[in-house]
């Protein structure tokens, strides 16, 4: 599936003179300029309109490749800064499974966010638009009719357990930014909720709510006096909270990772919030979700796959 996709991509591209020609494997060509590359992917823009294409670096031809290896480094350390530990950590055991850096045109009435991406304005907004693509940035602002919050979900082409994930947001006064890593498949958690963490620009909460506020035989029992004190007990140990404190309005670079039992995170390079419980380690997360109570912007957003690590 992916070849077509790349040949697709590159025939829909006029050549420009801009840095360099690109060839793909069946021998498509487009001239583009080199934006960045991971480990598996290289990420051009077309100059004409400035719009950004990801492609799969192995369906590059062998010089292509080459010059990507000879390349990269420094782009991709202007695009983003990780921690050492956890750039080693993609390093050894980590594959890009999804990214997007939204710059791209979308739809001025109603979401309209591309492949792999759904929200739930329709269902909860009376199909207002609540996801706004604005100058290659994500901006979520929730409807005054709304009743729910935005909830907008990438799902990924295959499960993920270990995970890195890398994006750069921003918040305002009062603004709550929630990360959600879902398992649909997951009939014993309310709507397949794994996971959340969850961030104003005073606090961090890392939750895991398969053990806890998600867990249907704890769910449905919680209006009783055995089940309330049921749910205080699990999330007493599935939950825990940090206190921030990120400048209103100005952009961070925040990093999760899952590898295990154990849930990191580190806002703009450093370690703000650590905690183990059993259902950060739940292998088969399946979406990443956006959930926002009234307002976020966020932006180049990676999700890195981690393979089991060496005993």
């Amino acid at each position: 599936m992916k070849t077509p996709l790349l040949v697709v991509t590159l025939v829909a591209l006029t050549a420009f003179a801009t840095a360099r020609t690109w060839t793909s494997t069946d021998g498509n060509t487009v001239d583009a300029e080199f934006i960045s590359a991971t480990e598996t992917h290289v990420t051009i823009q077309r100059e004409a309109d400035r719009k950004r294409f990801t492609l799969p670096i192995d369906k590059l031809s062998s010089e292509d490749q080459e010059w990507i290896k000879s390349n990269e480094e420094g782009d991709a350390a202007a695009e983003m800064e990780l921690p050492s530990e956890v750039a080693g950590l993609i390093e050894a055991r980590g594959t890009i499974l999804f990214e997007d850096d939204f710059n791209r045109e979308d739809s001025d009435e109603t979401d309209d966010l591309g492949e792999a991406w759904t929200t739930n304005s329709k269902s909860r907004a009376m199909g207002d638009k609540q996801n706004d693509l604005v100058d290659g940035e994500l901006v979520m602002t929730i409807s005054p009719r709304a009743d729910h919050a935005i909830s907008t979900v990438h799902s990924t082409a295959e499960p993920y357990g270990d995970a890195v994930v890398y994006l750069r947001m921003k918040l305002e006064e009062g603004d709550q930014l929630k990360l959600a890593y879902n398992d649909k498949e997951d009939k014993s958690v309310w709507a397949g909720h794994i996971n959340g963490v969850t961030m104003t620009t005073d606090s961090l909460k890392l939750v895991d709510e398969r053990e806890s506020v998600f867990k249907l035989t704890l769910r449905d029992n919680k209006e009783t006096p055995e089940g309330k004190a049921a749910m205080d007990e699990a999330l007493a140990s599935a939950s825990k909270s940090f206190p921030l404190d990120l400048d209103a309005g100005e952009w961070h670079e925040l990093v999760t990772v899952h590898e295990g039992d154990t849930l990191t995170v580190y806002i703009d390079g450093k370690e703000v919030g650590v905690h183990s419980s059993p259902g950060f380690g739940h292998e088969t997360k399946r979406q990443f979700v956006f959930a926002v109570a009234k307002h976020a912007v966020v932006d180049d957003l990676k999700l890195w796959k981690l393979s089991p690590a060496v005993p």
